[in-house]
């Protein structure tokens, strides 16, 4: 057992007392020294080197030289008042003419209360080193005392030689244990306190940045092993100790650390580094003790940022569109079939094909659907299947392992379907799939398994696909580009989106949510649009459909500086709009159907859609709240307004 724990002893009636109280209260991992001042002084010393010595017990004289050679904490077992008392009780027994030899004058302050209380002839010797301890003796014994009290063995030897009777004072069983279990709780603490500052220092070791502790004289007293290789300091170097400016004087760094105040990233040069520092002074009751500098390489720094996009990108893995977003844009019955139909969708985890041109919506569609899904709260990935050459879809949609192809990343990458993992994947433009990916797709699809590129173990995955084609993908079948397998496969649910040209009546709708996303986006004041600017949108034949509005809208919003939007915004913003000659307001104006709009500002535009709804359901309000998915409440303060007119 190795010890922590030193106990001196000045004799032996002192001894005895330590080994009766340690068996007594089981306390172990001590070394006992007999012997006193300088004697037990050179053998704590010798101790001290041998093992991890926590806490040291002595008394009186040899306490006080202990402590002057270690800064170990020492605790001294001097003798209580009652401890002297009985001693000096005891030698009255043998005479009262008493010497009382003791160190320094450190136990007795008053003895004249003991004199008188006694009725006894007791005179004081000290000594202050073990050389001077004879000295008193022979006085005492010149003095014609004819006993002696002291606490060292050594000055009993002495009097024993000279026929002089002695008698030992000692430190009490109870005062003992009190110390020893002082002393236990500081080793407690002591380890306690070693064990935080051993995580501690692990933990600012192991610190990507490089730190620095300088105390109120610019003195290192801490670095970490970052800090040494920034620095290009050798570790057998002695550092800690040492005033920085030994190390960095060439730089402007001691101009940041003078001027005691928060910096937060400067960046200077050193040994051809670019380096990024952080300065904190810290003060005590508004008293300087110290700096701490923080510091890395700046080419780290930016590492970490091109890493933290990257995660930030993977995080972007997100659907913002719900199906209220597509509720608001849209009075077209079949565009509202669309949404209730994808919201029953939403509810099943099959796979979902969603048809439509370019430009009106899929991905909105796909989107609304997944956060409407008990997914909501797993990646939504997308991916545009035309986009990508044959390998490299490949790569994109299953990952690849570690040196599979020419510039493989190290390490290797997954793939989409697993990044979409317990989400959503969305295949837009499904139909130019390469036929050799569209059998990895039909295997994934089938199994729920993917290999990477170059893998030899399948990963299970659980996702919901949703594809969306602009194509016929019947006809691809037919043509052999598309698989009749894959294509029965993904059609188990369809929905499909009405171009814009079938949806004129929900123009005015859209340019009101786009204007008002672009207008608060470049910070316009554009209130309105005229009814010619509307009518001009609704005329126009909207082969790019809803992505060709959103484009144009963005295109005049930036270039307008007016109140209110006309055809001239049209004309400066360079949008040609070209007349649909198959669009004839009139020839929609059966009530069974279509609604007439007749252009005019938002606001009457949407009451006459009110209108429209009251005749066409002859005033019932339930039919027309379920035709428009409106509230009662909604409709009645509709109809209140229509009615104050």
């Amino acid at each position: 057992m190795i010890p922590k724990f030193i106990i001196t002893s000045p004799n032996k009636q002192f001894t005895q007392m330590v080994y009766n109280t340690t068996r007594e209260i089981s306390f172990t991992d001590f070394i006992l020294i007999e012997n006193a001042l300088e004697d037990a002084v050179g053998l704590v010393c010798k101790y001290i080197r041998e093992y991890p010595i926590s806490i040291i017990v002595s008394r009186g004289a040899t306490a006080k030289m202990i402590r002057k050679v270690t800064d170990i904490p020492v605790l001294e077992a001097d003798s209580t008042p009652f401890d002297i008392i009985t001693s000096i009780m005891e030698a009255m027994k043998t005479s009262k003419n008493i010497a009382f030899i003791h160190y320094d004058k450190c136990i007795t302050e008053n003895f004249s209360n003991i004199i008188n209380m006694f009725n006894i002839n007791l005179k004081e010797y000290y000594y202050t080193n073990v050389h001077e301890i004879e000295q008193c003796v022979y006085d005492a014994y010149r003095d014609k005392n004819e006993v002696v009290v002291c606490g060292y063995s050594y000055i009993e030897d002495v009097c024993k030689k000279l026929g002089l009777a002695s008698v030992m004072y000692s430190t009490s069983n109870y005062a003992m244990k009190e110390i020893l279990s002082k002393a236990s709780l500081i080793k407690y603490a002591q380890e306690r306190q070693l064990q935080h500052e051993k995580q501690l220092r692990t933990f600012i070791d192991e610190m990507p940045d490089g730190v620095i502790y300088l105390n109120e004289k610019n003195i290192i007293t801490l670095i970490n092993n970052t800090g040494k290789k920034l620095l290009l300091l050798n570790d057998d170097q002695d550092i800690v100790g040492q005033p920085i400016s030994n190390f960095i004087s060439k730089y402007n760094l001691m101009e940041i650390i003078n001027k005691k105040k928060n910096e937060l990233g400067k960046e200077i040069d050193f040994s051809g580094n670019k380096i990024l520092i952080r300065s904190t002074p810290l003060f005590a009751k508004e008293s300087y003790i110290g700096t701490v500098l923080i510091f890395q390489k700046s080419s780290f720094i930016s590492k970490l940022d091109q890493n933290v996009r990257r995660q930030n990108m993977k995080k972007g893995m997100l659907a913002y569109i719900t199906f209220k977003d597509l509720e608001a844009t849209t009075v077209s019955l079949e565009m509202k079939n669309c949404i209730n139909k994808a919201k029953q969708y939403a509810n099943t985890e099959s796979t979902i094909l969603i048809i439509g041109e370019s430009g009106t919506g899929k991905e909105m569609f796909a989107q609304s659907i997944h956060n409407a899904s008990s997914r909501r709260d797993q990646p939504f990935v997308a991916i545009n299947c035309a986009a990508l050459s044959q390998n490299l879809l490949e790569s994109e949609l299953f990952g690849y392992e570690e040196g599979s192809f020419t510039g493989a990343k190290a390490g290797g990458k997954p793939g989409l379907f697993e990044l979409a993992h317990n989400g959503t994947l969305f295949l837009d433009e499904l139909g130019l799939l390469p036929l050799t990916a569209q059998v990895q797709l039909l295997r994934v699809l089938q199994e729920r398994q993917v290999m990477r590129i170059g893998g030899t173990r399948m990963i299970p995955i659980s996702i919901r696909i949703i594809a969306a084609t602009n194509s016929n993908l019947i006809k691809a079948v037919e043509n052999g580009t598309f698989r009749h397998d894959l294509y029965y496969r993904l059609n188990v649910l369809n929905i499909s989106i009405p171009p814009l040209n079938k949806r004129k009546d929900d123009i005015p709708l859209l340019i009101e949510h786009y204007l008002s996303l672009f207008r608060a986006r470049y910070n316009k004041n554009i209130k309105s649009c005229s009814p010619n600017f509307i009518q001009s949108f609704q005329n126009h034949n909207w082969t790019g459909n809803i992505r060709e509005l959103v484009n144009y809208i963005m295109r005049i919003v930036i270039l307008s500086n007016n109140e209110i939007l006309t055809t001239d915004d049209i004309i400066k913003s360079e949008v040609n709009l070209v007349e649909d000659e198959s669009y004839d307001p009139k020839e929609q104006n059966d009530l069974d159907n279509h609604i007439v709009l007749t252009p005019n500002t938002l606001e009457s535009m949407e009451k006459n859609i009110i209108k429209w709804y009251m005749e066409k359901y002859d005033g019932n309000r339930s039919k027309i709240c379920k035709a428009l998915d409106i509230s009662r409440t909604t409709l009645w303060k509709k109809l209140s307004s229509l009615e104050d007119e």
